[in-house]
């Protein structure tokens, strides 16, 4: 390990545990580790959270995620959209990670991603629009976490960022732009 990769390790270790309260920020990169927000509100129905997701770097392993308390592991996360190691957009269901749709992406591009969560039921579908190209359904009714399926309500969202399998973290995300509303359930 070299001089620069372990002050950016310190760094992302020091800030992995940080967590945010209020309202969602405006701009948040994840770092090496977990980091959460207070949604606006608790939530127990059908509900869709928005954002533009930017990998900052290629093959890294981030997600972007909702989960009911702020987490301890990321077994704690009920709900996940990553940017993988191998260059691919995925979502979790249930024991393991896939998508309906391959989509690979790219660094610095910004994808509008769309999560569609029904507590009730313990689904979510994600889609993901790249810049320029039309909505692409990657993820429908996909099952909470496996560990998450006794879940009641959310109020959590979630940054994570991992080590590659190098062991050295590759590169973070960017967040801007989040929404959340009520929808009808699926």
């Amino acid at each position: 390990m070299n001089m620069f990769q372990a002050v950016f390790s310190v760094l992302a270790l020091s800030i992995s545990s940080a967590a945010w309260a209020g309202p969602i920020p405006a701009t948040q990169e994840s770092a090496m580790g977990l980091n959460s927000f207070d949604l606006p509100a608790e939530q127990t129905g059908s509900f869709e959270v928005s954002f533009d997701a930017t990998p900052l770097a290629d093959k890294i392993d981030v997600f972007t995620g909702i989960s009911a308390a702020a987490p301890g592991s990321a077994s704690d996360v009920s709900v996940i959209v990553r940017f993988n190691d191998s260059g691919m957009i995925d979502a979790r269901n249930g024991g393991s990670f896939r998508a309906d749709q391959a989509l690979g992406y790219s660094s610095n591009k910004v994808y509008r991603v769309r999560m569609v969560i029904d507590v009730a039921s313990r689904t979510y579908s994600v889609f993901v629009t790249p810049a320029g190209q039309p909505e692409v359904p990657l993820a429908k009714n996909f099952a909470f976490r496996t560990q998450r399926i006794d879940v009641k309500s959310l109020t959590k969202m979630v940054l994570a960022g991992f080590k590659g399998p190098d062991g050295y973290f590759k590169g973070a995300h960017r967040v801007t732009g989040v929404s959340v509303k009520a929808v009808s359930a699926p």
